[in-house]
């Protein structure tokens, strides 16, 4: 049989193997039972139950998904069917780890040690063991999740692909109950505590049990064959030698409509998943995620609880994501004009447009509820007011009206240090609208040196960028001036007392290599040194966001 249909896997076993099912049952019981014994029998009474349950099921699915004879796969689709069999091993592993040490934790009442989410301060062994377990768990997550998406890239067949989604699922669903468990926890109440660990053990051992199902079955069911130069032999034996050349340059060559977020994958087709994480803008998130950390760290406040912190950037991240989606959206007519973006996923086709304002509006509604619930309602409502100011100020308004976009726009990239800030201390104060200003100064002068190499592309699109209004020369000099304005702006908080001495030297010394580079293209105007002043400022920034927080942690 080439492929088991995992969706009706426990009725399979029901008719075909009742002692697997038995098995099952057993492992359960086991499990059950583990809760009324102590601490270490009931780890151990887990372990043995869930390798009896995982080894019952390897079995099954091995009997009835045999190997099928292996075909001619050339080097780099070994290699890559190599690593994929490593990471299902390892995602097994990790998985069953973390939920032998999860027992371990329930028996032991860990769980009452380390009532915080996701992290807690570690005043006993109980809360470091807690701690332990959900390191476990997350990496058993992040890997069974990169296995799913890996699965769903580069393997075709859709009764593995329906297993992985359970695995996924249930094991997400499992992380979610794990939550709530410990929101009972502090409540102290036993009743809902008592019955989120039941949900949180059943749910685990079912998870497990697909995981081991989806595992065995992408090991066990035929790699699709990927090797180019069985493809140019079909195309050879199709339509001879002729055809033979353009067969090989569709091969080799991408298209121009491919971008940089395309993937051609091992079945010779695009990664409709890398398309969508492109809508989002990943590698544009990570300075605003950094600026938005380090601001809160330098708070009054003192240093924040690491959980705050992780929930902050979850909702910044997501935030962003929004925008960055949803700016895709609106960017559309203009995108299909330009040679940079021409070849991202909506202007070339690949999804639908309507596909972007959704993802957009969705990840813009949890990020503004995750920030509510899990941080304040003061850096929810920042966070919103970022993706608005980016959306509607900049990409609707003044990116195709004005030649200042860049000027009075860049204050949306302004917004994560008030988030930041916001998060901890509930509010904003006059040393975080500096953090604002900062980076509102520092964005034209850094974008504008992207401009000046992308101008045709903006004179194409109709994009009043300035050096497609005033010419190079203006802008130049508007770099220049604008990076003395953000020089200046970099050396007030030690005068007003917001950091000290450490941060004005570190600040001099990297704003003097920024008004440098911003120099040299104004003597120069090469398209080099634009490209050098461009991803020095991004260096720049980071650095002199981390030489805040490095200078605080000198003062305490």
């Amino acid at each position: 049989m080439r492929s088991l249909k995992v969706s009706g896997t426990l009725l399979a076993l029901a008719r075909s193997r009742p002692r697997v099912l038995g098995i099952a049952g057993l492992a359960y019981a086991l499990a059950l039972l583990s809760l009324s014994v102590g601490p270490l029998a009931g780890a151990a009474l887990s372990a043995v139950a869930m390798a009896a349950l995982g080894g019952a099921l390897y079995l099954h699915t091995a009997a009835r998904t045999p190997i099928a004879g292996a075909p001619r796969l050339g080097g780099r689709t070994q290699a890559a069917r190599r690593r994929y069999e490593r990471l299902a091993l390892a995602s097994v592993a990790a998985l069953y780890l973390a939920l032998v040490g999860g027992a371990l934790v329930t028996e032991g009442g860990a769980l009452w040690a380390c009532t915080s989410w996701p992290l807690c301060t570690p005043r006993d062994e109980l809360a470091w063991l807690a701690l332990a377990h959900r390191g476990l768990a997350g990496l058993a997550t992040l890997l069974v999740v990169a296995l799913g998406a890996l699965t769903w890239r580069r393997r075709p067949d859709p009764a593995l692909r329906r297993a992985f989604a359970w695995a996924v699922g249930l094991l997400l669903l499992q992380n979610g109950i794990g939550f709530v468990q410990v929101l009972a926890a502090q409540s102290s109440d036993g009743l809902p505590t008592d019955m989120a660990r039941l949900a949180h053990l059943a749910v685990g051992m079912v998870a497990w049990g697909a995981l081991v199902v989806a595992a065995t079955l992408g090991v066990r069911l035929p790699w699709p064959i990927a090797d180019s130069s069985l493809k140019i032999e079909d195309s050879l034996l199709t339509f001879g030698a002729a055809n033979m050349r353009s067969s090989i340059l569709n091969l080799q060559a991408p298209t121009s409509s491919q971008g940089a977020s395309d993937t051609i994958l091992l079945s010779g087709r695009p990664s409709l998943l890398k398309d969508y994480i492109s809508l989002t803008k990943p590698g544009v998130i990570s300075l605003l995620i950094l600026t938005t950390i380090t601001a809160m760290y330098i708070t009054p406040a003192g240093a924040p609880d690491l959980g705050l912190v992780l929930w902050t950037a979850l909702g910044g991240w997501l935030m962003a994501s929004g925008s960055h989606a949803l700016n895709c959206y609106f960017d559309r007519d203009i995108d299909v004009n330009m040679g940079r973006t021409s070849r991202r996923p909506i202007p070339s086709g690949r999804i639908p447009a309507w596909h972007a304002a959704a993802l957009g509006t969705a990840l813009g509604t949890l990020a503004f509820a995750q920030l509510w619930l899990t941080v304040n309602l003061a850096a929810a409502l920042l966070a919103l007011a970022g993706l608005v100011y980016y959306v509607f100020v900049y990409t609707l308004w003044l990116k195709r009206t004005s030649p200042n976009n860049i000027v009075i726009g860049g204050g949306a990239g302004a917004f994560p240090p008030l988030v930041g800030w916001a998060a901890v201390t509930g509010g904003v104060t006059p040393a975080a609208l500096l953090l604002w200003l900062i980076i509102f100064y520092w964005t034209p002068p850094h974008f504008w040196a992207l401009a000046l190499i992308r101008q045709k592309d903006y004179a194409r699109a109709g994009v009043p960028m300035l050096p497609v209004v005033a010419g190079d020369g203006e802008t130049r000099k508007q770099i220049v001036l604008y990076s003395i304005q953000m020089l200046a702006l970099t050396v007030l908080p030690t005068p007003f007392g917001m950091l000290g001495l450490p941060y004005l030297a570190m600040a001099l010394a990297l704003g003097a290599l920024f008004l440098y580079y911003a120099l040299r293209l104004w003597r120069q105007g090469t398209t080099a040194s634009a490209w050098g002043l461009y991803k020095y400022s991004l260096l720049y920034l980071a650095l002199l966001f981390v030489a805040m927080v490095v200078d605080r942690a000198l003062h305490t």
